[in-house]
């Protein structure tokens, strides 16, 4: 869900102090109990009308994931900048160093990504501050700009296409970090202008 940097999303106590957004366009986040609260309330006007599109796709994504194993649980929506979900355990394998994820943690990886992909969801931002290990599990947290089929359905296949290939070009980051192989997917046209112009 990573709006805010945590050494374990299970170590946090109840009613936790919101951790203070990395900026304005992100939402203060806390934890209830088992519960994790994302607010863009309190946002300035054009960052919360923004926070709640994000809160809008954020539950959409959820709800179309609901039950699957290692993404966190729609609960509700108290109001149009809020949104509750269930806590899951982990660290960002962005704290890890090379060596110390296995090579089942990657394939449970790989397969969670797969199986978003086949409910109609993909991530788009899986950078690894939003990719958690627990007990050799992968989770995936923050789901704010995630893409679900049949949001645009002009262009539908084409953009859920690049979204997935967002996702992948994101595992093969991690597997190349952590494992020293891989082989980058072919993205999209705009992507690669976009990197190029960097």
């Amino acid at each position: 869900m990573n709006d805010f940097e945590q050494k374990d999303h299970g170590a946090l106590g109840s009613d936790s102090v919101p951790y203070a957004p990395r900026n304005k366009w992100k939402a203060k986040v806390w934890r209830e109990g088992d519960i994790i609260v994302k607010d863009y309330s309190s946002n300035p006007m054009i960052q919360k009308l923004y926070g709640r599109l994000c809160i809008n796709w954020e539950a959409a994504a959820l709800q179309r994931l609901s039950g699957l194993e290692g993404i966190p649980s729609f609960i509700e929506r108290t109001g149009p900048y809020t949104l509750k979900m269930s806590a899951v355990p982990g660290i960002p394998i962005s704290k890890m160093e090379k060596g110390t994820i296995s090579e089942i943690y990657f394939q449970r990886l790989v397969k969670l990504f797969e199986q978003i992909h086949q409910r109609g969801v993909a991530h788009g931002d899986a950078h690894q501050r939003n990719i958690l290990i627990h007990n050799d599990f992968p989770y995936l947290v923050d789901f704010s700009t995630a893409y679900v089929k049949g949001r645009f359905p002009v262009f539908d296949d084409y953009v859920f296409k690049c979204f997935v290939q967002l996702d992948l070009e994101r595992l093969y980051k991690v597997e190349k970090k952590f494992f020293d192989r891989g082989t980058p997917p072919k993205m999209f046209m705009l992507y690669r202008v976009f990197k190029r112009s960097k």
